[in-house]
Formats: structure tokens, C-alpha cells, sequence
């Protein structure tokens, strides 16, 4: 059975899987011949936008690239699915059903279901154990102590975008061929339909930004008047596009890192550009997905990368094997200094159909270049993952691992 399955007494829940890899007819047969680099990228990621729009649907399901390579060996690319259900059994068809559809992929990419077993549990699990580096790029905070008195909150947060535009993937491929331990980079996206109440909520703090860019008055009696918030000025727009961009289709983003090997700095955080302080090849290539996707007229960069705190990597390793999105606190709420609500916790990795395109980019090869991915047609050793696939249980719909 090509699906594994976990069942407790809450529910169920069912993991499928794909190997992908770049189609090289798309190429190979002329038909970009003459474009420009960049329009094939842009061709290619919105053939992409359409994939992701058209597997929207707010059902529990959940999807995630994994590019994973060791020490040489080719880029691996898998496409995983989880779905939910009442029992195993339930769950298992859901997930093959989802793995099915997706398998319709965009023309520049070829998927191959993988239906074997031990072959899944490899690539949703790609280590033994909890591995020593774990690392996560997250949207951006900021936040400030508000001036202005007639506020009924004293501290600010505000949500950076992500960029919205075709990217380039090609330098974090050709950091992950180049990388000395096994490492995954895992991009995962759980479709969500924004529910009125958060639409209200973001709406609320829009137009309170919104007032505190004007000056105020703080007693209707007296005629002097109090300038606007300076934090506010950063905030108010933000939140107004956030509101226009999340009143249609979005996902909840994940994007985590691991790597297999001594040498990972506990506790350490660094933003797009900063120092690691650590000898650690996941933090740097976590720093590299940020600043691809912050765009390039942030100040400072909308994406960070983090390293995962120590007492919170038993569930960041958990959100990996298990597509799961666990909060962590230390590591998600960067320097605010005070804890977030559920809603601020939403809209910290909540992100729009062109911002969730350009995270979940599918692999494609440039022409004239040296080829990064395991195909068929250049058929490489599997990476290392330090596991044996674990043995499915009594009922084959619902395997322990």
C-alpha cells in the first residue's frame, strides 16, 4: 500500500507521495528556443500559480515540496500530501486521491507516484532522529511601543509580504548540490479560508492604523493636536494590502530546514544578510530562500531565517515529518516582546496565491547549465536518510511509524 497512515482518538491522518523532476521535452523539443531566461521562468511559475489555485480547497489537506540531497548526489525532488479523516482507512483513499490530482502537474515538470512503502516513509522522514540543525524562514516582525495615548493597544506588530513575483530557485538548488551533509528544505502549503471574524480583526487593526497616520486629538476640549504614530506610517499599509490580498484564496506557509551533522548553533538567530556565529550549512541556505523571497524593495528584508530553538526542536521535527504547524514561540515570534494572538499567529504565515507560487517553486532545469536533479535520465543513488522504512502495522490502511 502506497499511502502510511497514523489513527488515534481524535482522528486519522494519511500521507501520500510523488517524485518529481524537470521535464526535459519542454526544452528538449524547442519550444522555448529563442526566449528569454526570464520568461521561461515567468511562463513557468504561472503555469505553477494555476496548479496551486486549482488544489485550493480549505479540506485539511496539506502539500509540501521536499528538495533533499547528500554528499554527491543529485537534487531529489518529492511532492508530499496529508489528508485527514475519521479512521486510517478513510484518511489512506483521501491521501491517494489528493496524490493523484496532483499529479497533474505543470508541462515543466514530470511526476512518477511513489508506491512503495519504505520509499515514503524515507522521504517524509529523511533522518533516524530529530537531526542537530533545524532552521525556519518565516515572514517578518516588527513591532513598537505605540506613542499615541488614544489607542486601546499599547504594542504594534506588523506582517511583511512576501514577494509576489517569479523567482529564481536555480542558486538554492545549487547551494543544496554543493551542501557536505544530507539536507532537506521543506516548503509547505495548507489551503485556509480566511473566516469572517479574522477578516474583521484585520480590518479593525487597518483602519486603527489608518487613523493613527493623521493627527489626533486627545481631548476633544483642547485644540491642540498630537502627530501621527511613526509606526503606524509602516503598519497602516501593510495591513490594508494584507486585507485586499486576504480576502480571496490563501495558505498557511511553512518553510523548514534540516541538516544532518555536528555543529549547529543552539539558539542562534540571524535575519537575511546577518551572521550566523555558527558553522552550520542550514542556517546560510535558510538566509539564501529568505532573501529570494523578500522583495527586492524591502528595507529591511519582508523574510528571516531562524535557527530553531533547542527546547522547541522536538516539534519542529515533528512539523516536518508529520506536515504539521505547530506554533513555536521562541523561533516564530523573532524579538516581539510579548506573546501573539491566535490571529497575529494566523497572519504570521498566512500568504496569498502569487506569494505561495513564488515559495512553491517546482523544479526546472536552464538550458546550456549543469543539471542539479535526479531524473531518469540521470538516475543517481539515494540519498542517505540514516532510517530503515518502517514496517506497515495489522492494518495496511494504517500503518505506525
Amino acid at each position: 500500500m502506497s499511502v502510511l497512515a497514523h489513527a488515534g482518538p481524535a482522528g486519522a491522518w494519511a500521507w501520500a507521495g510523488l517524485r518529481l523532476a524537470p521535464e526535459p521535452a519542454i526544452y528538449e523539443n524547442g519550444a522555448h528556443v529563442g526566449l528569454p531566461e526570464a520568461q521561461r521562468r515567468r511562463e513557468a511559475a504561472d503555469l505553477e500559480q494555476v496548479w496551486l489555485s486549482r488544489h485550493w480547497q480549505p479540506d485539511g489537506r496539506a502539500f509540501e515540496l521536499r528538495y533533499t540531497t547528500a554528499p554527491g548526489s543529485a537534487v531529489a525532488c518529492t511532492l508530499l500530501c496529508r489528508m485527514p479523516g475519521p479512521d486510517g482507512r478513510t484518511a489512506s483513499a483521501a491521501a491517494l486521491a489528493l496524490r493523484d490530482a496532483l499529479a497533474d502537474c505543470p508541462r515543466h515538470v514530470r511526476a512518477e507516484p511513489i508506491e512503495d512503502v519504505g520509499e515514503l516513509h524515507t522521504a517524509l522522514v529523511p533522518f533516524g532522529q530529530a537531526p542537530s540543525r533545524l532552521a525556519e524562514v518565516r515572514k517578518r516582525l516588527s513591532w513598537a511601543w505605540l506613542q499615541r495615548p488614544d489607542i486601546d493597544f499599547r504594542l504594534g506588530v506588523a506582517v511583511a509580504p512576501l514577494i509576489g513575483e517569479a523567482v529564481s530557485w536555480e542558486p538554492v538548488w545549487e547551494a543544496l548540490a554543493r551542501a557536505g551533509a544530507p539536507t532537506v528544505a521543506a516548503i509547505c502549503l495548507e489551503p485556509y479560508a480566511p473566516p469572517p471574524e479574522l477578516l474583521a480583526y484585520l480590518g479593525y487593526l487597518a483602519r486603527e492604523y489608518g487613523r493613527l497616520c493623521r493627527p489626533g486629538r486627545p481631548n476633544p476640549v483642547f485644540t491642540q493636536y498630537i502627530p501621527p504614530d511613526p509606526f503606524a506610517l509602516r503598519a497602516a499599509p501593510l495591513y490594508h494590502d494584507a486585507l485586499a490580498a486576504l480576502s480571496g484564496p490563501a495558505y498557511r506557509l511553512r518553510v523548514s530546514l534540516a541538516g544532518a551533522g555536528a555543529g549547529a548553533g543552539a539558539g542562534v538567530c540571524a535575519g537575511v544578510g546577518g551572521s550566523a556565529g555558527v558553522g552550520d550549512a542550514v542556517l546560510p541556505l535558510a538566509e539564501q530562500i529568505a532573501a529570494i523571497l523578500a522583495p527586492p524593495t524591502a528595507s529591511p528584508g519582508a523574510a528571516v531565517a531562524r535557527t530553531v530553538a533547542p527546547h522547541e526542536s522536538a516539534d519542529a521535527w515533528t512539523n516536518l515529518t508529520g506536515m504539521q504547524r505547530t506554533w513555536l514561540d521562541t523561533t516564530y515570534r523573532q524579538e516581539v516582546p510579548q506573546p501573539l494572538g491566535e490571529w497575529e499567529k494566523i497572519l504570521a504565515d498566512l500568504v496569498d496565491v502569487p506569494q505561495a507560487a513564488a515559495a512553491f517553486r517546482f523544479p526546472y532545469e536552464i538550458p546550456g547549465r549543469p543539471p542539479l536533479f535526479a531524473t531518469a535520465r540521470r538516475s543517481t543513488a539515494p540519498p542517505d536518510a540514516g532510517s530503515a522504512p518502517a514496517a506497515p502495522g495489522p492494518d495496511p490502511y494504517a500503518p505506525n511509524f
